[in-house]
């Protein structure tokens, strides 16, 4: 039993590694699109990924005109 809990624990702690990482890279992408440094991302500023650019309004979750790190995250996800 105590051997399927410490699988369990590593196996855990790996995923949460490759999460943080994940997570991690996805937030210096935003920051290298975020040109003026206003901590969001406006449709000029995605226009350098034609992906995103084209999909930004369905990104644009709170449809404010500009993404957030959270809605950029589900995109750059994906």
């Amino acid at each position: 039993m105590k051997s399927i809990s410490y699988i369990t624990l590593l196996a855990f702690s790996i995923f949460s590694t490759f999460s943080f990482a994940a997570s991690n890279d996805i937030a210096k992408q935003f920051k290298k699109l975020d040109r003026n440094k206003d901590g969001f991302l406006s449709r000029s500023e995605t226009a350098i990924d034609p992906a995103l650019w084209s999909r930004f309004s369905s990104y644009d979750s709170d449809k404010d005109g500009k993404l957030a790190l959270n809605e950029y995250g589900l995109y750059a996800s994906k």
